[in-house]
């Protein structure tokens, strides 16, 4: 019977670790370590909440196995409560399980039964009241173009109708009720034509077509339930209304179609600003892409051929030619070659593969040429974009669930009020007119739109300053709480170091140094792995130097992922080639002048191969200063010793040192041999380092670090990574051609490296503070302009402006620099 792990509850293989002072059983050494570090954490415990949640989640909508997901843009959204709106309208079509809308993006996101419906049906259902759904362009401007062209256009109408009606009132309308034309000006015939017949058309044009998203916008929120601004702003700009029709058509002068037209036209125009804003701080993230497979030669009855990724179905044959990435996953049919699957085992030697054998999307064939059959989860990389699309753009974090909270009590609150007012002056005796003007100016100021802009905005804002720094942000709430995180545990390979791999010495007590690399390279040459590609990449160096000098410390560097060998000998320089080359677990060996050579680990001289102490002696010491020691040996015994190490970053310690300085935990966590990692666990902000973790108990190590010390972030290279990151609170991914890392983790690297991930942490502090200062500006102006209305001191006119500046100073302070500075 196979025992489990006690952390990572998985099975162990082989024997099992124990210790005399930690109770339980243990598949790696890392698992051992961080289970004495933590101690007996419940981790079901720490994730009891979320599985709560997602349990409920799934007890409220029973999706079959085979549902689809599509997603729909939805022109005509004008604000939050059309969300709702849209979502129980889409959601009473038959065969759909669950709708998301996102005012942000503008878009559907739809799960259905293929068989009773489809996006089309879906979108059919909630295209009237002026919204418009389609299936989207991803990638392309024309669609957007055409969308922000009607705002556009739409708002220009507005302002021209507003200017019209403002310029007849200036030459003859507050003339007239300033004193300066005597009353009866008005009433003259033609002056009466000239006033009262341009300005209530105008006036319906501006109201009910310019103002058109406005009103539908109130009317569905509260068909909705959920009553938002547009409801005060439609409110206002129809009573304006509705009082100088009726004065209009009962022969009365004064009419207050301006302050209508006025209310109508600045909110048009604070929507369009803030639509362009957003759309500018969110741009930035859909133009964004990463180096992944976008095409993939398919062979099929008529021959070879290329196709789209996004058109490849399971059970279609791909090629895969050397050095080419699976496009993916799969099933080799055909051929054999090493494919480099660092990314999700974290294994650097490539791992042979052969007919029968599954193969990763985005794994490398490092040799030779694999026919590999798509799996039956084909995933386009066309709904990739989309999922992704929705996931950085659609977020809500805590903050903006406060705000929705906020503007949905708000707006009764003022409709209330309004009333109020309006019947306490009329009790005090004031003229109707003035009454009704009172309690239009107390619906139009208020402004429960700061409060919902408060937080999107920011976010935005912050999500697209995180991708001008090289970081696509793929879930928004992560901006707001990346600020209050306790630990930060970083990956070692490939995060803090940059995952390449160098000789920096070479160590051969009785045996010229030069030979030694020689007879290694000669071996490693053939074959494929990080280490390989260091050590040919060193003799290469050292056989193009003419001067024939020592080799010297810290030589060439190979690329951790692929190195592009050039396999001509010309350009082999003088390090020969071997025969009868094998590749092992742990190392390679080859037939060099007919003396048999051996390359590898120190375990691999354990059996029919002498060990020298003095190269005993020199590994140990490769060793403790943290390197990868590979014996080199031939005629029987092991001759000399090189060691390699990865490159750690240049700025990975001022990486630690900043998170650190800001209070927070710093743990590094890695596969690699406790022996490897002395540079890190040495350094003072270092908190923990825990060596030897197998990928897939990496998170584990994470549950107990959340049970232990709060919350935590995970930073991260390749997809075996990808249970750590999801497992933790927060996950920053470093990115990947198979972008699996970036499905699990709530921001993704694409460039700048351990930098970007500093200004990461920056950005979110201060979208956090502008969060906070929209809130307090939002309160602040609510509570002064409120009883100011109230009191009379502002006429609805001056109230439409009060209103739209205030949005457009949430806008505006959430769109300014950041400031981060240069490190």
């Amino acid at each position: 019977m196979t025992d489990d792990c006690t952390l990572c509850e998985l099975p162990i293989r082989g024997d099992p670790l124990t210790d005399p002072d930690t109770e339980g059983s243990f598949c790696c050494q890392g698992c051992l370590e961080v289970y004495r570090t933590l101690g007996d954490v419940d981790p079901e415990e720490v994730s009891a909440r979320d599985l709560d949640a997602e349990a409920s989640d799934a007890e409220a909508v029973e999706v079959r196995d085979d549902a689809e997901t599509a997603f729909l843009t939805v022109d005509g959204m004008h604000c939050t409560a059309c969300e709702a709106f849209l979502e129980s309208t889409a959601g009473d079509t038959d065969g759909v399980y669950d709708v998301e809308a996102s005012y942000t993006t503008e878009m559907l996101k739809v799960t259905y039964d293929p068989e009773r419906t489809d996006p089309e049906a879906v979108g059919e259902s909630v295209s009237r009241l002026g919204y418009r759904a389609n299936t989207p362009e991803v990638g392309t401007a024309a669609a957007e173009e055409e969308r922000f062209g009607r705002d556009e256009l739409r708002t220009v109408l507005g302002l021209l109708g507003a200017m019209a009606v403002m310029m007849i009132y200036v030459l003859f309308v507050y003339p007239s009720y300033l004193g300066i034309y005597p009353e009866s000006f008005l009433r003259e015939s033609a002056t009466h034509v000239m006033v009262f017949v341009p300005i209530p058309l105008i006036s319906t044009f501006v109201v009910f077509l310019v103002g058109y998203p406005i009103l539908r916008s109130a009317y569905v929120s509260l068909r909705a339930g959920k009553p938002n601004m547009d409801v005060l702003i439609a409110g206002g700009a129809l009573a304006a209304y509705g009082y100088s029709m009726y004065e209009v058509l009962t022969g009365g002068i004064v009419i207050y179609f301006d302050v209508a037209v006025a209310i109508v036209a600045v909110v048009t125009l604070g929507d369009f600003v803030q639509r362009r804003v957003k759309r500018r701080a969110l741009g930035s993230v859909g133009d964004l892409d990463f180096d992944r497979v976008t095409e993939a030669l398919v062979r099929d009855e008529s021959g070879a051929h290329t196709v789209d990724v996004s058109d490849l179905e399971p059970g279609d044959e791909t090629v895969v030619k050397r050095g080419e990435r699976v496009p993916l996953d799969g099933t080799v049919v055909e051929g054999e070659a090493a494919v480099d699957e660092a990314l999700v085992t974290g294994e650097s030697v490539p791992e042979t593969k052969e007919p029968g054998d599954s193969v990763i999307g985005g794994s490398i064939a490092t040799d030779g040429r694999l026919v590999v059959s798509v799996g039956e989860k084909a995933e386009s990389t066309y709904d990739r974009l989309l999922a992704q699309l929705w996931n950085v753009q659609s977020g809500s974090g805590g903050s903006q669930r406060l705000a929705d909270t906020i503007a949905a009590l708000f707006v009764p609150f003022v409709l209330g009020l309004a009333v109020v007012v309006a019947g306490a002056w009329l009790a005090l005796g004031a003229p109707v007119r003035e009454a009704v003007t009172i309690g239009v100016s107390v619906l139009v100021v208020s402004c429960p739109c700061s409060f919902g802009l408060a937080t999107p905005v920011a976010v935005a804002a912050g999500v697209s300053r995180a991708a001008d720094e090289g970081v696509v942000v793929t879930n928004t709430s992560a901006v707001e709480s990346l600020a209050d995180v306790d630990v930060v545990a970083f990956d070692k390979t490939g995060t803090l170091t940059e995952g390449r791999m160098r000789v920096t010495d070479v160590a051969a007590p009785d045996t010229d140094e030069r030979e030694v690399l020689r007879y290694a390279a000669a071996v490693e040459r053939d074959a494929n792995h990080p280490v390989a590609d260091a050590i040919v990449a060193r003799a290469d160096e050292h056989a193009s130097d003419a001067s024939g000098q020592a080799v010297a410390d810290g030589g060439a560097v190979a690329d951790m992922e692929t190195t592009d060998r050039n396999e001509s000998e010309a350009d082999d320089g003088d390090v020969p080639r071997v025969t009868d080359f094998e590749e092992h677990r742990r190392g390679a060996s080859g037939t060099l002048d007919g003396t048999r050579v051996l390359v590898g680990h120190p375990d691999l001289f354990a059996e029919d191969w002498t060990l020298p102490e003095s190269v005993a002696r020199a590994v140990a010491d490769v060793q403790d200063a943290g390197a990868i020691a590979t014996v080199v040996g031939w005629d029987g015994e092991a001759k000399g010793v090189l060691a390699t190490r990865d490159t750690p970053r240049a700025d990975w310690e001022q990486t630690v040192e900043a998170l650190a300085a800001e209070g927070r935990t710093i743990v590094v966590v890695t596969g690699d041999d406790q022996s490897e990692v002395t540079e890190f666990e040495a350094h003072p902000d270092v908190d923990d380092v825990f060596a030897g973790v197998l990928p897939q108990a990496k998170a584990a190590v994470v549950e107990r670090l959340r049970g232990a010390d709060g919350t935590v972030a995970m930073v991260g290279d390749g997809t075996n990574d990808a249970p750590a990151l999801a497992a933790a609170d927060l996950g920053v991914a470093f990115a990947s051609g198979t972008e699996l890392a970036t499905e699990a983790a709530d921001a993704t690297v694409t460039k700048g490296g351990l930098r970007s991930v500093r200004r990461l942490f920056g950005i979110a502090e201060t979208t956090r503070s502008r969060v906070r200062q929209n809130f307090g500006w939002a309160l602040g102006y609510n509570v002064f302009t409120l009883p100011t209305a109230a009191l009379g001191f502002i006429d609805p006119l001056l109230a439409a402006v009060a209103m739209a500046a205030s949005s457009l100073l949430v806008v505006a302070n959430s769109s300014r620099s950041f400031g981060l500075g240069d490190d």
